[in-house]
């Protein structure tokens, strides 16, 4: 019996390369004069395009298209040198025996196709993407005979694939394994035309009459190497039976090549990502180190994600697939992989394999109690697992649709009744809306036809989706019984939590995640099957007493303490950021300068002033939240980092504005290590059909105000989100975007200046008269599904809206923040944005150290490096906002949305700490309050709120001695942007 056994060897590289070419130069003697004589051309008119294309820090998989699958009868090919464009010979086009263009954001080709009849086509490109490191695939569109032929060719997204840059897991200092870093390739692949989403089950069918037809691409974002483009015949996949006919051969025989999941030799998705697994049923196993043994779980869940391992098989014939699998992870619930064989889908039941729930280890072979027979040539093979949603599509397709018509039923209700709820007031809507009872009972019929469809995927068992689902019908058709009681009982059909609309809501994002967990890949003959999972009850039982007494032993990066040569860095952030913060440590800092550092994950930020009191706290500590270094500062438990002579030229990096909170007199005492953001966010779709502008300045956004009213929509302003306190956070803008300060420069409160008068004024009447909503539970949520298509919020709302709502991905859009025109014509839009900032303890023995590695940690290059391990390592949930403004543009997001955050940031302005300044946050928000809700005079309430603050900040000045019996002995300094400005200004002088 011929057998790979499992090992740790990764899957990269396999035996056998099928008798493709050795190396480049083959490839290219493949070409013949004539082309040669083309090459020398291009290469002297295109010198420049070449030189960013040569040091692009990819790399390439050689000779790889002999692995493009073969077209199908009937297929028309547009050969690259037929487009018109300059071929363009970029270093790895020589991997590909034909001509290729090197096509660029905003570049177009146009070619005629004379079809010869009727029917359904599919395109195809042969294509390579290039470029710098991103993880922003290469995006385009179509358009035939001048308009787009479906909706979905409006956004084309062609794959990006990375590799391991080793093939085993590197370790951290305590000999656990951490992820192996990761780098682009190169790989020319088939690629053909798919919806955005990777929902459908086939490519994309564009309908097309016999004669010429005129194709337009747009290549829209990023750039990629472009070959052959093909139109094919659609054909749908044949079915098992029709397979196994077409391909008769006997059984291979004795072969057993085992594959371990966690090494796929590419992959087209960052965030899928190797995992441990404490099971005994995977191998590897460890009882004391922690291993990554399995892949996937819950970071393998979006539709389109594919691993591909290469493997060879020494003989021809037919043979089994089978997973070490597990889907524990969704309770009753099924989740769905694409199989493919050398970049095809062989047959019909391999374009949705189920993978039901599962509570331990299966071996699940492809056919289950039939497994398949799958017939494989002598040599390489590229087996490829994709998560798919097309079993899911009906119903996600369906619950959007309705959740539209839910909404549009809404806006109707609220239209006629002024938006206006009145339990006592009844209304006849059967004479306003006839068909009212009928829509509704529509919208329930078309749910019910799709339950039967998600019963019948999970084989009858009752899901956690399921049950939303029928509470949403069940909610509709109550609504159904008595119509005109729907003004008062939008709450179960579109608003608030329990309603039909949030329910279906809900269920989106369930159906949409498709998780499962991978051991081991086996490629068999029928006659050699693997081992089953068995694990004996006296292996378990041991196992069992040595994790228990391994329990009492430290847990790595949880305990304190460092060694005398080192530096303590608590980390305020879970183990992902600390594993890979101490791997660049020991990789790149301690070698440069000789400087160990031990990081541990924060027991808890809240009780760094225990620490302090109890003489445990560290050298240094990142990740603090923005509110506790002035905290620490001024009871003196903090080193003042401007007493280092290079601090002011260290921190032309940041926004001036960012560092105003952690300045004491003219000391610093924490610097910014992430930054926030408040931008405007808009509905593009929206706000385009009810033909209204995207207001810049406050007085636009009044003026639209009444228009979104109109349809039951609203705007949303971050004083919306939730109740409770409005910190400086959410109140501080409107103070100084109005020429307000919050203190006078004596120290005392501001809020009393006719400025600030106004400034609070604005801020009630936004509210009290023009409507806006006073809370706001969750805006993302909101805004996804259009009851409030327009308003401000944060980087956290970005990185949902990027990562987790791909329904409406290219229907929104970022604007600045709303801008306060002054009287003198001035337009101000400070906003704040702080984040989490990093200290260093003033009871440090090393403070030399702990300063050059701060310095180490938010240098340009080490954090540029700390995101883009993130993002390649996690995925772009993951992305990093540096407080460095120089790091930041480097981070792979649109490049729109990046102006306006960079943009916004040049208007960042933080609130500064004072003593007793905490009693103003506080009582600016209760003046809101009391305004608000009480109806309170705006002025009289200040008034009053300036003298309980004012006799707070006396107090503490002279808890901390400017102030002595009533006698200011110490002056305090009030800082402001220009301040920070002038040591910026001044560092070299």
């Amino acid at each position: 019996m011929e057998t790979a056994m499992p090992g740790r060897r990764s899957a990269r590289e396999p035996e056998g390369y099928g008798g493709l070419p050795q190396n480049r130069q083959q490839v290219w003697g493949m070409l013949n004069s004539y082309r040669v004589v083309r090459v020398l051309i291009a290469l002297v008119l295109m010198l420049g395009m070449l030189m960013p294309a040569v040091t692009s820090p990819v790399q390439a998989v050689s000779a790889l298209p002999a692995t493009l699958p073969q077209s199908v009868p009937g297929t028309i090919e547009i050969r690259a040198d037929s487009l018109g464009l300059p071929l363009m010979y970029h270093p790895e086009a020589q991997d590909y025996p034909k001509p290729a263009v090197y096509v660029q954001t905003g570049d177009r080709i146009t070619f005629e196709v004379t079809i010869a009849q009727d029917g359904e086509y599919t395109v195809w490109f042969d294509m390579a993407a290039v470029g710098d490191l991103t993880v922003n695939p290469p995006e385009g569109s179509l358009q035939v005979d001048g308009d787009f032929p479906l909706p979905e060719a409006r956004r084309l997204v062609f794959p990006l694939f990375y590799q391991n840059t080793s093939d085993t897991f590197p370790l951290d200092r305590y000999g656990n394994e951490i992820l192996i870093p990761q780098q682009r390739l190169i790989r020319w692949s088939r690629v053909p035309l798919r919806d955005a989403a990777f929902s459908h089950k086939y490519p994309l069918r564009i309908p097309l009459a016999a004669g010429v037809h005129t194709f337009d691409f747009r290549m829209t974002r990023e750039s990629m190497l472009l070959g052959s483009i093909y139109l094919e015949p659609f054909q749908p996949y044949p079915s098992y039976a029709e397979y196994v006919q077409n391909h008769s051969a006997p059984d291979s025989s004795r072969v057993l090549i085992a594959l371990e999941a966690e090494f796929p030799s590419f992959k087209n998705d960052t965030a899928v990502r190797p995992v441990n697994n404490r099971s005994l049923g995977v191998t590897p196993y460890d009882t004391y180190r922690l291993l990554l043994n399995t892949l996937g779980g819950e970071s393998w869940v979006h539709s389109g994600s594919a691993v591909y391992y290469e493997f060879s098989v020494p003989q021809e014939g037919m043979y089994h697939i089978t997973f070490r699998a597990l889907q524990n992870t969704k309770s009753n619930f099924t989740s769905f992989r694409k199989i493919t064989l050398d970049d095809q889908v062989l047959f019909d039941e391999l374009s949705a394999v189920p993978f039901p729930y599962t509570s331990d280890w299966e071996n699940i072979p492809l056919g289950r109690d039939e497994p398949y027979r799958i017939y494989l040539t002598e040599g390489r093979h590229v087996l490829g697992i994709e998560v798919t949603l097309a079993p899911y599509e009906q119903a996600i397709e369906k619950i959007k649709k309705v959740l539209l018509d839910i909404n549009d039923l809404a806006l109707e209700i609220k239209s006629l009744t002024g938006n206006q709820v009145d339990v006592y007031k009844e209304w006849n809507m059967s004479d306003y809306i006839p068909d009212l009872r009928e829509r509704l009972l529509a919208i329930a019929a078309d749910l019910e036809a799709d339950v039967h469809v998600l019963s019948e995927i999970n084989r009858g068992v009752r899901s956690q989706e399921l049950l939303a689902y029928q509470m949403a019908i069940e909610n509709i058709r109550f609504l159904a019984e008595d119509p005109d009681k729907m003004p008062i009982r939008l709450n179960r059909f579109s608003e608030g939590t329990g309603s039909a609309a949030q329910l279906l809501g809900s269920i989106l994002p369930s159906l949409q995640a498709q998780p499962l967990t991978l051991d081991k890949i086996y490629i068999h003959s029928p006659d050699t099957p693997p081992e089953p999972v068995k694990i004996p009850v006296t292996t378990s039982m041991v196992e069992g007493v040595k994790r228990f007494l391994h329990s009492f032993q430290p847990v790595p990066y949880q305990s304190i303490g460092a060694g005398e040569d080192e530096i303590e860095v608590w980390v305020n952030r879970p183990r992902q950021y600390v594993d890979l913060m101490q791997t660049l440590a020991d990789q790149q800092f301690t070698p440069q300068t000789g400087i160990k550092v031990k990081f541990s994950i924060m027991p808890n930020e809240s009780k760094l002033a225990l620490a302090v009191a109890a003489g445990i706290q560290p050298d240094v500590a990142l990740g603090i939240s923005t509110n506790i270094p002035y905290e620490l500062a001024i009871r003196n438990a903090l080193y003042d980092l401007r007493s280092f002579e290079d601090f002011d030229s260290f921190i032309r990096i940041y926004s001036p504005g960012s560092l105003l909170s952690y300045i004491i007199d003219d000391s610093v005492y924490a610097i910014p290590e992430t930054q926030d953001f408040w931008v405007t966010y808009y509905r593009r779709d929206i706000m385009g059909a009810l033909g209204l502008p995207i207001p810049q300045t406050w007085q636009e956004v009044i003026e639209i105000l009444p228009e979104l009213q109109r349809y039951g929509l609203n705007y949303n302003t971050p004083l919306s989100s939730g109740a409770g306190l409005k910190g400086y956070l959410v109140t501080a803008p409107y103070i100084f975007n109005h020429g307000a300060q919050l203190y006078t420069p004596d120290g005392m409160s501001g809020l009393g200046s006719e400025e600030a008068i106004q400034a609070i004024r604005f801020m009630a009447e936004s509210f009290t008269i023009y409507g806006m909503p006073l809370t706001t539970a969750n805006f993302y949520d909101r805004f996804r599904y259009g009851s409030i298509p327009i308003g401000i919020s944060n980087f956290e709302t970005y990185i949902k809206l990027l990562t987790a709502a791909p329904e409406i991905d290219g229907l929104w859009g970022m604007s600045l923040y709303p801008a306060t025109v002054l009287p003198d014509g001035r337009q101000l839009r400070y906003a704040t944005g702080s984040a989490q900032a990093c200290i260093m303890f003033a009871d440090t023995d090393k403070p030399d150290e702990s300063w050059t590695f701060l310095k180490w940690w938010m240098s340009t290059e080490t954090q540029k490096a700390f995101q883009q391990e993130l993002i390649l390592n996690y995925g772009r949930e993951y992305l990093w906002n540096s407080a460095n403004l120089e790091a930041f543009q480097a981070l792979p997001i649109p490049e729109e949305h990046k102006e306006v955050i960079l943009e916004q940031w040049q208007w960042l302005q933080e609130p500064v700490k004072l003593p007793g300044s905490y009693m103003q946050e506080r009582e600016l928000s209760n003046v809101w309050n009391r305004i608000v809700f009480d109806g309170a005079n705006p002025r009289v309430a200040i008034d009053n709120a300036v003298v309980i603050i004012n006799r707070e900040i006396l107090r503490k000045m002279e808890e901390f001695g400017y102030i002595q019996n009533g006698v200011r002995v110490k002056e305090i300094k009030v800082p402001s942007i220009e301040t920070v400005k002038g040591w910026m200004e001044n560092a070299d002088r």
